[in-house]
């Protein structure tokens, strides 16, 4: 199992993820802003069967992917430091829905999932904003979504952390392996803690806390073998 995640990410949060695979901790530089410059989602998008990098990817990152023998191509959109560059690899999927903006996202995703549901993303950060469980279940900052996912939970983000801004996107606090959700902090945090946790139990998902402290969002935990 191999987990990457922002190398920013408290080392409690990195410890107990450890108990569950490999880490990968992705750190870049002069490519995007300080605040997203170790995201996972802003870096790559997670097909099921393969993934979409963007070019300026660490050579670190190529090396461990080809470790684990996890299929991958590069994508043709070049980040930048400015919207929408920094949304191009920014999309949630599930093997049956994609939530992103297609005007802005790589063309390679498009190719991958021109056979899916592409639901549109105002907001272009859409795997910060939206952790997709199945395909009528989200967890989600971006209220615009809730025509389309009426049994989503919809989180309010002033209480989730990202440094430089007044605050993050509740999909950047998680991940999703098998029958569990990764939290990055603990729930008791956040006014709406209590609403995800049962959101996930009912839904037969366990939660998994990382760290004893407010959520912050690290761009996502990508869970990949």
């Amino acid at each position: 199992m191999l987990i990457i995640i922002d190398k920013k990410l408290p080392q409690q949060a990195k410890d107990k993820l450890q108990e569950y695979g490999e880490i990968y901790e992705l750190e870049t530089s002069g490519i995007v802003y300080e605040a997203i410059s170790g995201h996972p989602d802003i870096f790559i998008f997670q097909h099921t069967n393969k993934l979409v990098i963007a070019p300026q990817s660490p050579l670190s990152l190529v090396i461990v992917l080809n470790k684990h023998k996890i299929k991958f191509q590069f994508g043709d959109n070049q980040l930048g430091n400015k919207y929408p560059l920094t949304t191009a690899y920014n999309v949630s999927y599930n093997n049956d829905v994609v939530i992103g903006n297609n005007k802005f996202c790589d063309p390679k995703i498009l190719e991958l999932t021109k056979d899916k549901t592409w639901i549109q993303s105002k907001q272009s950060y859409a795997r910060c904003n939206t952790l997709i469980i199945d395909n009528t279940h989200i967890i989600s900052s971006e209220k615009s979504l809730q025509k389309n996912f009426p049994e989503g939970l919809f989180i309010n983000p002033n209480e989730i952390i990202l440094e430089g801004f007044d605050y993050g996107f509740i999909g950047g606090c998680l991940g999703i392996y098998k029958k569990n959700i990764f939290v990055i902090g603990s729930l008791k945090h956040h006014k709406q803690g209590e609403q995800i946790r049962d959101y996930c139990n009912k839904l037969g998902y366990t939660i998994i806390e990382l760290y004893d402290g407010e959520l912050i969002d690290g761009g996502g935990i990508f869970f990949m073998k």
